[in-house]
């Protein structure tokens, strides 16, 4: 990692109460969600199924809009573009998500003009992704948290994407030039 650059992950939750994901992983937020300094948060990652339709997950959905007027990273995957869908938020910002029809479901929904038929996107300091590609999801946000040189990062992405042992030795590289 650069040396400028330090992050702390936190999980949030709307309680501390455990969390069982659609996979069965079980998870315990670290916080809760008005335990969140967002003076001190870099980004705000949504996850998960379509349960962000629920009511329960307004107070998460309102942050997120803040997050974007203050210029920080907000990355929504899967399910969780749906919650951008309600909240409005993909009717102002380029996006996609698992497809066009998933989203055109929620009501408040009127980005169809700003939906890009790709697996994953970004546009400011926005990143949404379909379920079917959390890698370039994840390139994307370190890109725009700037934790990587692009160097380390395309050395990175290739490397799992497609796992030649050759990106493999450039992520090793690189990974030492910025260490030194």
């Amino acid at each position: 990692m650069k040396e400028t650059s330090s992050f702390e992950l936190f999980t949030v939750g709307i309680s501390k109460e455990p969390v069982t994901t659609a996979g069965g992983l079980k998870i315990v937020p670290d916080i809760c969600i008005n335990e969140m300094d967002e003076e001190q948060a870099a980004a705000l990652l949504l996850i998960g199924p379509d349960t962000w339709m629920e009511d329960q997950h307004q107070p998460i959905l309102e942050r997120t809009v803040s997050f974007l007027e203050a210029g920080k990273t907000v990355a929504a995957i899967y399910g969780a573009t749906l919650g951008l869908a309600k909240q409005g938020i993909l009717n102002r910002y380029q996006h996609t998500g698992n497809a066009l029809f998933y989203l055109q479901s929620i009501d408040t929904y009127k980005g169809y003009s700003y939906y890009i038929d790709k697996v994953a996107v970004q546009d400011q300091n926005l990143i949404t992704a379909s379920f079917a590609v959390s890698l370039l999801w994840i390139k994307y946000i370190m890109e725009n948290l700037k934790l990587y040189s692009e160097q380390t990062l395309d050395a990175w992405y290739r490397y799992f994407s497609i796992g030649q042992v050759e990106y493999f030795e450039k992520l090793i590289a690189s990974f030492n030039e910025e260490i030194h």
